[in-house]
């Protein structure tokens, strides 16, 4: 009869070794997506990226300006679509004119900062910037999760029903006056504060004036435009706009910007909270559209 075999046990010391290893990696993970600001390549990076490319190469064919505009889905509504926008800056300025639109659900400059290479590398004559993008960024808890996401999905071990929403969809349809129920004060808030928290000193941010910093550097004009709320959430989202003013980053960069903020609209222009009717998309489009023609018209000596 054979004897049986000994089990072999790890010591203590190894599992408490292990534990620590393991500790360590997950708070040096924490660490470099949550403050130094890593994060994965994404669909909304790859969409757009082709965008830029289509841009850049059609202003050049053109001989046009180049506008590009950054912001939430606020932005998106509050603008006409690029073609139209771009001809209404061109019979504003008398110059022809190509622009470029990227928006992000619940915007930060999170989603936008794996794109700043190729921003810069389109040599815009001319970027709108949402106010908002310099104060506001994910929270630690989102960027880790969206990155934990991303990890399984490299790993093969993605969760059915995870499939991200089209990209085109994001940028280009699904207006708020088309759809059947807004939300609500209170869950808006709610909704909000899982992807977006007031962070000057955040990552997404930093990133943000990094960026305007270099596109001014490069001879280019920042325009931070704030995009109105309906009246009875404006002041939140300017307690938003406005935190951006203790932030020692802001100083060095707030005498190079421009800033621009139209007349509030009546309450009866918007369709929900956040975003405006078809109305108030042609209120404020006019506006913006003549302010970029008024800048080309400054720099044109």
């Amino acid at each position: 009869m054979n004897s049986p075999q000994p089990r072999i046990v790890a010591p203590i010391s190894a599992w408490i070794a292990a534990f620590v290893l393991a500790a360590g990696a997950v708070g040096a993970a924490w660490y470099a997506v949550t403050a130094v600001g890593i994060q994965p390549e994404a669909p909304f990076s790859d969409f757009n990226r082709a965008r830029i490319e289509s841009f850049a190469a059609r202003a050049s064919n053109a001989g046009a300006k180049r506008v590009v505009l950054l912001g939430s889905s606020a932005l998106k509504y509050a603008t006409r679509d690029e073609r139209d926008f771009a001809a209404g800056i061109a019979r504003a300025a008398g110059v022809p004119v190509e622009t470029l639109r990227v928006t992000s659900n619940w915007g930060t400059f999170y989603d936008f900062a794996p794109l700043a290479g190729d921003l810069l590398r389109a040599r815009p004559d001319l970027v709108v910037m949402e106010s908002e993008l310099f104060a506001a960024d994910r929270p630690p808890w989102r960027r880790f999760l969206i990155w934990i996401r991303d990890l399984r999905g490299r790993l093969g071990l993605a969760v059915e029903g995870e499939e991200p929403a089209s990209e085109a969809e994001v940028q280009f349809t699904y207006p708020c006056w088309k759809r059947k129920a807004s939300m609500r004060h209170a869950m808006l808030r709610e909704e909000r504060a899982g992807w977006v928290t007031v962070r000057p000193g955040g990552p997404g941010p930093d990133a943000a004036r990094d960026f305007a910093a270099r596109l001014l550097d490069a001879g280019a004009i920042v325009a931070l435009v704030s995009v109105p709320r309906r009246p009875d959430y404006e002041a939140e989202s300017r307690a938003t706009r406005d935190a951006i003013a203790g932030d020692p980053g802001w100083r060095a960069l707030e005498r190079r910007v421009e800033r621009w903020e139209p007349e509030p609209l009546p309450s009866g222009l918007y369709c929900d909270l956040t975003h405006v009717t078809p109305a108030g998309q042609a209120s404020i489009s006019d506006w913006l559209e003549s302010a970029i023609a008024r800048e080309f018209g400054k720099n044109s000596g």
